[in-house]
């Protein structure tokens, strides 16, 4: 995402940067040039942020014992959900397709509790158990009706890829599974993933 669409919003504010040389910034023409390279300039911050938010440094560098904390600090102040993490201290790196699959399932959890559940708090735990790890994400919101259950399982465009149904497949690619559970005092999703990639969970948590 930064490194073509930032890329092409660059190039177009450089163009648009020449032309407004060209033109009278007191006429009509100028001023939408002038318009326009303020909205460029905005669509580059928010590829930045987004692709900042998508797959953060930190994930890379320290882990995921790091880089939640660090997510649910700036997803808090803005949406003003109150989140806690547990985590057990012996908790170590994963290996990095299950570490941005995990990522993604309490990003997507997370915007879904926000719009949908009308829950206050959202705790998150993150533990192993038998070669296995489980990341937890629940609310006290008021459920999931099963039209909006369905509609979660697709992302914005009505088809599989972004959403629930996204990440469960990607799940099962890497040997584990997505679990959704949803009742009127709230909704739990857990995510489970072999901690040696490659194999697959063999029990219910």
């Amino acid at each position: 995402m930064h490194d073509s669409l930032g890329q092409s919003l660059a190039a177009m504010k450089i163009n648009l940067d020449t032309l407004s040389a060209i033109v009278d910034p007191e006429k009509v023409a100028g001023q939408k040039v002038a318009e326009c390279i303020q909205l460029a300039e905005t669509g580059i911050k928010e590829v930045r942020t987004i692709s900042y938010l998508l797959y953060p440094p930190m994930l890379e560098e320290m882990g995921l014992k790091a880089a939640i904390p660090w997510y649910l600090d700036g997803f808090s102040s803005r949406s003003k959900l109150i989140t806690t993490f547990e985590i057990e201290d012996k908790f170590d790196r994963l290996h990095s397709d299950a570490e941005l699959a995990l990522f993604r399932v309490l990003q997507e959890s997370l915007t879904n509790i926000h719009r949908h559940s009308g829950s206050p708090t959202a705790q998150i735990r993150l533990w192993t158990n038998d070669m296995m790890v489980v990341l937890e994400i629940k609310d006290q919101g008021k459920g999931l009706e099963p039209g909006l259950l369905e509609q979660l399982t697709q992302d914005w465009m009505g088809a599989p890829g972004v959403g629930l149904r996204g990440m469960k497949e990607r799940m099962h690619q890497l040997g584990g599974r997505l679990e959704l559970l949803s009742t009127e005092n709230g909704t739990t999703v857990t995510a489970v993933l072999p901690l040696v990639e490659g194999s697959a969970p063999t029990k219910e948590i």
